[in-house]
């Protein structure tokens, strides 16, 4: 299975725009992780790796887990890496820093 940056770029939009519950959203980059095959879309490994991990949380609907999920400034961030606009700097990320 193969992930590229335009397929998570649709999920996170709609995950912004209220189609797209976060927990589904979770469940959705969980799925992913747990893929023994997966392949990303060459060039773009970490970036989407990253923010697979990142969105993955948002699956554990549990209060203390919430802290570990991002923020909202994080993926906008992370859009805006996946769209082009920007390259993407992992120690932006304040979750990746610890």
């Amino acid at each position: 299975m193969e992930i590229n940056r335009q397929v998570v770029r649709e999920q996170i939009e709609k995950m912004l725009a209220g189609r797209v519950s976060k927990e589904d959203i979770g469940w959705w980059a969980y799925d992913f992780l747990m893929e023994e095959k997966l392949r990303y879309e060459p060039g773009h490994e970490k970036l989407l790796e990253d923010v697979l991990r990142s969105l993955h949380y948002f699956h554990d609907i549990e209060p203390v887990m919430q802290q570990f999920y991002p923020a909202t400034e994080e993926i906008l961030y992370y859009l805006e890496c996946l769209q082009g606009e920007v390259p993407y700097e992992r120690s932006r990320i304040v979750h990746w820093r610890v």
